[in-house]
C-alpha cells in the first residue's frame, strides 16, 4: 500500500500545505447546522453562516 501512494506521501513532507483549516471550517459549519434546528427560518440560519465566514476571512 505504501508503494502505491509513495508520491502522495512524499509530497506531504515536501509541501507545507495542510487541510486542517478547511476541516475546522467544515466542523464549525456542521456545529452551526446542528444548533440551527432552533432557527425560525432558513434565512436566519444563513445569516449565522455568513457571520461566521466573515469572521474567518477577517482573521490574519
Amino acid at each position: 500500500m505504501l508503494q502505491t501512494h509513495h508520491d502522495e506521501i512524499h509530497n506531504t513532507f515536501i509541501t507545507q500545505h495542510s487541510n486542517g483549516p478547511l476541516e475546522g471550517l467544515n466542523n464549525k459549519i456542521k456545529a452551526i447546522k446542528r444548533a440551527g434546528f432552533g432557527y425560525r427560518s432558513f434565512f436566519n440560519l444563513g445569516l449565522e453562516y455568513f457571520t461566521f465566514s466573515a469572521y474567518i476571512l477577517k482573521k490574519p
